[in-house]
């Protein structure tokens, strides 16, 4: 049997592209030519004193001083711990938050806003406000630190961290107290050790907070996507609700726990602002550099390395990349598309 399918005229394929073109044109000007160029200043020599026409090809130079620079691979390490504790936390918290507001509680839709406004804040106003929270004199976290140690605990010296300037890995404050009698680790293992830095540690809680609502709305709306007989047969079978969730809610979620996997492991590895604005220049020993902080610092700073900079974004998107293809590998095959 043979389907139908309407011919389409000439006149009707060029009303198409004249369509696209104004989009086409935004994208081929601000995206694709943009590409293009930094890919081949990559290769070459290019700072803010030597223009484009002056620039010598240097091969794979670049990328080789980006792999040896020290601070690039302290500034890898910052923005994998980042992630590590960012992105689970995240996506847990905002699971737990839609499982709850997925049921009939009073107030629901006050929740909802209240969880989701913050991500349609300014990343500068967050910044700022948890700024002033972490201060070491005035800040909300160590006036709570205080009442705990002095009020509670009858300390005579209240507890007061340099929040936002302390270099120590947070594993490093709670169960090391001499870190000079450890053997020397390479960098990697150090930091994976100790943890991220107590500045690094108070960003990731305010990226945490910021991102929930958001990731929060997506899980609902895959939540309310499972068709409800499904949660009905299994109580009549006398399934717990830890088991509905286990074997119904979760599973049937996969797609939307996948999709938010990638994107949230995307963006933290492009996290810029926060560190930016909350700690400046890096933080204490530089524990608070992301890459795209020593990819700013290196480019548009200074001597305005500019081929170097170059390098250092497209080797970030080739580690990108590399992570996002292993998620689809490793959870890609495990994610249910049916009911």
């Amino acid at each position: 049997m043979s389907s139908y399918r309407p011919k389409t005229t000439l006149r009707e394929s060029l009303e198409a592209y004249a369509y696209l073109l104004p989009a086409f044109t935004v994208l081929f000007i601000f995206w694709f030519i943009p590409v293009l160029v930094s890919l081949g200043m990559s290769f070459g020599d290019m700072t803010a004193l030597k223009p484009l026409s002056q620039m010598n090809f240097v091969g794979i130079r670049q990328y080789q001083e980006v792999l040896g620079h020290a601070t690039f691979q302290q500034s890898l390490w910052n923005t994998i711990n980042y992630t590590i504790y960012s992105v689970p936390t995240t996506l847990v918290l905002a699971l737990a938050a839609a499982v709850l507001l997925n049921n009939r509680i009073a107030g629901r839709g006050f929740f909802r806003t209240a969880f989701f406004l913050p991500y349609v804040t300014t990343w500068v106003s967050i910044s700022l406000v948890f700024s002033y929270l972490f201060h070491r004199e005035y800040g909300l976290g160590n006036w709570l630190l205080g009442i705990v140690s002095q009020d509670i605990l009858g300390m005579s010296n209240p507890w007061k961290l340099e929040w936002l300037a302390e270099p120590r890995g947070i594993f490093e404050m709670m169960f090391l107290k001499d870190k000079a009698s450890l053997p020397k680790l390479p960098l990697g293992v150090e930091n994976l050790l100790g943890g991220p830095s107590l500045s690094l540690f108070c960003v990731i809680l305010t990226s945490v907070w910021r991102d929930i609502g958001y990731f929060m709305i997506i899980f609902l709306a895959g939540l309310q996507n499972i068709d409800k007989s499904l949660y009905e047969a299994a109580a009549i079978d006398g399934a717990s609700p830890w088991h509905r969730f286990r074997h119904i809610t979760f599973p049937l979620l996969s797609p939307v726990t996948f999709f938010l996997m990638v994107i949230s492991l995307i963006g933290a590895f492009k996290v810029f602002v926060p560190m930016f604005m909350m700690t400046p220049d890096g933080g204490p020993d530089r524990t608070t550099v992301p890459i795209t902080m020593f990819l700013y610092q290196e480019g548009f700073t200074g001597e305005w390395k500019l081929s170097f900079a170059a390098a250092v974004a497209y080797v970030l998107t080739m580690i990108i990349l590399a992570l996002t293809l292993l998620q689809n590998r490793v959870f890609g095959r495990r994610v249910e598309y049916g009911q």
